[in-house]
């Protein structure tokens, strides 16, 4: 009787005609490995070899089989066969590369690694894919899932720097153009990466995003961080952050005309930003009872203030007051540490001139 094996190349060891039992979808049936045997009454054997391409692997096997069983009626046969393979030679294990970058030859979209040695890859000394990768100046910065690597040009070859090791929180968070970078780490911090890497954080109010986009409005310098449900605008020359649209993706200006790209209306919550932590040079208590903001806005403008006493617990927030006609908000607050909010309840553009807080402190 003839009797059809078939090698699992996948792990070299198959039942014939049939699946392996601790796998429920069977290797797909390579035909150049199919073994033909002749069985008689007791054990048979037989033996073939071929080559075995696969996954990176070039080997030669010897397969192996064996067949016991009892005759019933002329060559029929009844019983099991079990098939062994062996492989012999060089085992090459290719892994997917998703943290090599790779060059072209100059002018071309060809990357294949040639004579001219101009095309060329190499890995970055951190693992994970590569989300993106922007110029900046001279270099390149590759964005990935573990960390930030600037690509410096050493002839035909490029040099590697990481300066961030930490990965993004997500594959969008990171904008900029040739001059300026933006991107937010996997610990939810805000950076900026020009001449030098520098934190700007916002980590407290970063957190709530899931998979935050970044845009990057050059005219205005303005940073735009949104994730659908949560929206913030980081103003690089007036080093602040604010509330803002909660699902734009992108930003670019064509001839003169400024493109603002969303999969739905754009959603502009209410104007509301929040200063830095300030103690006014002095960690004795302080009591504040009104401030003073400098604008030109027409619309109607809120305050609070955000007091903390203890280093060691958080904020807590005041009721909002409304700004009369002077600039003025009359808020009481008792603390050590204070942080100050603004908020517009309409849609409008303006700046603040200055804010400041009028209080006394405290000889404890």
């Amino acid at each position: 009787m003839t009797t059809l094996i078939t090698l699992d190349i996948a792990t070299a060891y198959a039942i014939a005609m049939g699946t392996r039992p601790d796998i429920a979808d069977p290797a797909v049936l390579n035909p150049d490995l199919n073994i033909w045997f002749n069985s008689v009454p007791g054990v048979a054997t037989a033996t073939a070899s071929g080559s075995l391409p696969f996954a990176g692997v070039t080997a030669t096997v010897t397969a192996y089989a064996s067949a016991s069983g009892t005759m019933i009626v002329g060559n029929a046969f009844e019983g099991t066969a079990t098939a062994y393979a062996s492989a012999s030679g060089d085992i090459l294990l290719v892994h997917q590369k998703n943290n090599w970058v790779a060059w072209s030859n100059i002018g071309q979209m060809n990357f294949t690694v040639g004579r001219s040695n101009v095309a060329g890859e190499r890995p970055l000394d951190w693992k994970g894919y590569i989300y993106a990768i922007k110029k900046l100046g001279s270099k390149a910065i590759a964005y990935g899932k573990n960390g930030v690597s600037a690509l410096v040009p050493s002839g035909t070859a490029w040099g590697l720097q990481t300066i961030h090791r930490l990965g993004l929180k997500s594959k969008q968070a990171v904008a900029g153009d040739e001059n300026i970078h933006f991107f937010i780490n996997s610990k939810d911090q805000l950076f900026v990466l020009s001449d030098g890497l520098q934190r700007l954080d916002y980590s407290e109010y970063l957190c709530i995003l899931t998979s935050p986009v970044l845009s990057y409005e050059i005219e205005s310098g303005l940073l735009y961080i949104c994730d659908g449900t949560y929206g913030f605008v980081y103003s690089h020359a007036d080093k602040s952050l604010g509330t803002g649209p909660v699902n734009i993706t992108g930003i670019s200006d064509q001839d003169g005309t400024l493109y603002t790209v969303s999969p739905a209306t754009i959603v502009t919550p209410a104007f509301e930003i929040c200063t830095d932590i300030y103690d006014m040079g002095t960690r004795r208590a302080k009591t504040i009872y009104s401030i003073d903001i400098g604008t030109d806005i027409e619309g109607t403008l809120k305050a609070a203030i955000d007091w903390s006493l203890n280093k060691a617990e958080g904020f807590e927030t005041t009721n909002w007051f409304e700004v009369d006609q002077r600039g003025r908000a009359q808020i009481t607050a008792y603390g050590r540490e204070f942080r100050f909010r603004v908020k517009n309840l309409e849609y409008e553009y303006f700046e603040l001139d200055y804010l400041t807080a009028n209080g006394e402190v405290h000889n404890h």
